[in-house]
């Protein structure tokens, strides 16, 4: 635009310079042509730039033709890594997430819906919504596992959800925080999983390891860990802890009279009988056939006693199994602590002398250990079999 400026104010020059030279000539029509001709070849010169100028035009406009179609691929490019990268992401085991605190974007994967019955959209919408749906126990884990990604620390959290419909479920977290050179946390990903199967599982070993199949009651390795803890409790805060050994008296002539069966049927009702005699707080356990051993701690011996009368007075009302009448009685040791021992392992062995005792006296009786019983002549007494059992399972 500042060339064809210039060359009109060549022109307008050209042609007031001509005007004052038609003043001097005499012939006109010279002028005139003179100027016809200044005028031809100013318009030839505007056309001859213009041409140019059009040109140039056309080769930008080519160019930019050439570099929209190369944009047009990138852009189909992008669109189908995008449409990958979206598959990969929903197509992943169990729920990704992403919260980016910067472009305030949300991003669930379409397995976040299968685990909390919630839409992507309803999640991407308020990513806290799940939690409306966590068990109450487990939302202070959620609190501890939060706080650590927003310090920049990655987590792992297993809690509980509960669905409307459906049952309980059980869900791990983990995630990783994103920091700025700042080491403030800018983004959050991770993953979601329903390990449901894999908590029922564990569960059911942890059943099958530390519980009786019968009577669902601790084991004799649950009840070892037991009284380890119980006797640390009492020694560290100075209060009593007893031992009560209990055996059937003649359980296998039921066995032998009416099958295994009724004997199972009959071990599972005195086990609710001797349940209704102790408190909440005592521990029951299974530790053979027709043995059991009850865990009390500060209890005293008079409460102790009575006890020991209740349950043998409850146990040995009758019983109608399989439309007979089956009567059963027990012998019961009792040792305590600190009196009758200090340690595990002595408070087991005079609970079993004093059980012996009290079974080869009469039946249906307790006793509670006193230091003459370590005269008397008894067969294997708990406490060994106590550690060959443990021996066995940790073998195994």
């Amino acid at each position: 635009m500042k060339e064809n400026n210039k060359i009109i104010i060549i022109i307008q020059s050209i042609l007031l310079l001509l005007l004052l030279i038609s003043n001097l000539l005499i012939d006109y029509w010279i002028v005139e042509c003179m100027v016809n001709l200044l005028l031809i070849a100013g318009i030839a010169i505007i056309n001859i730039r213009s041409l140019h100028h059009h040109n140039q035009l056309s080769t930008n406009i080519k160019k930019l033709r050439e570099e929209t179609v190369a944009l047009e691929q990138i852009v189909g490019t992008l669109q189908e890594e995008t449409e990958d990268y979206d598959l990969l992401f929903n197509s992943l085991h169990g729920a990704v997430f992403s919260i980016d605190y910067i472009n305030n974007r949300v991003r669930f994967s379409k397995g976040a819906e299968q685990i909390f019955g919630y839409s992507s959209e309803m999640l991407i919408k308020d990513p806290t919504i799940y939690k409306e749906i966590i068990h109450p126990d487990d939302i202070k884990y959620i609190d501890i596992h939060e706080s650590k990604l927003k310090v920049g620390r990655s987590s792992k959290v297993e809690f509980r959800i509960s669905l409307p419909e459906g049952p309980e479920k059980w869900v791990v977290q983990t995630a990783t925080p994103v920091q700025d050179q700042d080491g403030t946390v800018t983004k959050i990903i991770g993953q979601i999983f329903d390990i449901t199967k894999q908590v029922k599982l564990e569960q059911k070993l942890k059943q099958l390891a530390y519980y009786d199949d019968l009577t669902d009651l601790p084991n004799r390795k649950a009840l070892d860990r037991h009284i380890q803890k119980a006797l640390a409790r009492s020694k560290r805060h100075e209060h009593n802890f007893t031992l009560m050994f209990i055996d059937l008296d003649d359980f296998k002539k039921v066995n032998d009279t009416m099958g295994h069966e009724a004997g199972d049927v009959l071990l599972k009702e005195v086990v609710k009988r001797i349940n209704d005699c102790i408190r909440d707080e005592d521990l029951i356990s299974r530790i053979g056939g027709d043995e059991f051993i009850i865990v009390f701690e500060e209890t005293n011996k008079d409460v102790i006693e009575d006890i020991a009368e209740r349950i043998l007075e409850f146990v040995a009302e009758p019983y109608h199994i399989h439309d007979q009448e089956v009567k059963i009685s027990l012998s019961i040791g009792v040792s305590m602590y600190p009196d009758d021992g200090t340690d595990k392992e002595t408070l087991i062995d005079h609970a079993d002398k004093a059980m012996y005792y009290a079974k080869h006296n009469g039946k249906n009786n307790y006793k509670i250990y006193t230091p003459d019983l370590n005269t008397t002549d008894l067969k294997k007494g708990l406490l060994e079999k106590w550690v060959d059992a443990i021996q066995k399972f940790t073998n195994f």
